[in-house]
């Protein structure tokens, strides 16, 4: 019959708007959370590049890789939700779907690298090579405000690092919660889009005597 042609296929469940947004309209909710999260990973990349360019010469071969990598996978995610904005303000459906493959892929180096983390901060020798990682930087610190800092507080930052690390792997299980969310809630609307834009493109053929 003719109208199996109008059916569309759903791949993501149909999810409530965005948490930070859920008193708006849909449109509205999805287009505010996708500033916040551009202005995030603005900031994010920003910050990283700062970062790495004054501690990279302290990294390895492989940590300085991997750092690289990550910043480019920001990078990229904050792409996607540049185009992603411009395809829901312009209800451009092709920057619309790029996301749903883009940001999974970014979803899931995210989680890998959480595990990854997580695996690491259990691991004795890992510790104790940031540890001796952490005194060499200390002693190849040319401030001498950082320096007093460290002679101060060095014994305690030592002992504070598995802590430390603990505490990172659940601050990044939760970002990685909301980005999941945000994900799902934003697929879900542009399957929405999606969905109409089908309905109107059948409509129109229905109207044009195509079927």
């Amino acid at each position: 019959m003719a109208n199996t042609k109008s059916d569309f296929k759903r791949r993501f469940p149909r999810v409530g708007k965005c948490c930070c947004c859920c008193c708006c309209e849909p449109k509205v909710s999805v287009i505010v959370c996708t500033i916040i999260f551009i202005i995030w990973y603005g900031f994010g990349v920003l910050f990283a590049g700062i970062v790495f360019n004054a501690i990279d010469k302290y990294n390895t071969t492989s940590d300085s890789i991997i750092s690289k990598g990550f910043i480019l996978l920001n990078a990229c995610a904050l792409i996607s939700t540049i185009l992603l904005l411009i395809g829901i303000i312009k209800r451009n459906i092709t920057f619309m779907k790029q996301f749903k493959i883009v940001y999974l892929i970014y979803i899931i180096c995210q989680i890998f690298n959480l595990v990854y983390n997580i695996y690491l901060y259990n691991d004795d020798e890992y510790i104790e090579n940031t540890i001796k990682i952490m005194k060499e930087n200390n002693k190849k610190n040319n401030s001498q405000i950082m320096k007093e800092n460290n002679i101060q507080n060095n014994s305690q930052k030592i002992y504070e690092i598995p802590d430390e690390l603990y505490r990172r792997a659940i601050e990044n299980s939760m970002n990685n919660f909301i980005i999941v969310y945000y994900y799902l809630s934003t697929c879900s609307y542009i399957e929405d889009i999606e969905e109409i834009a089908n309905k109107e493109s059948y409509s129109r053929q229905l109207e044009n005597n195509e079927y």
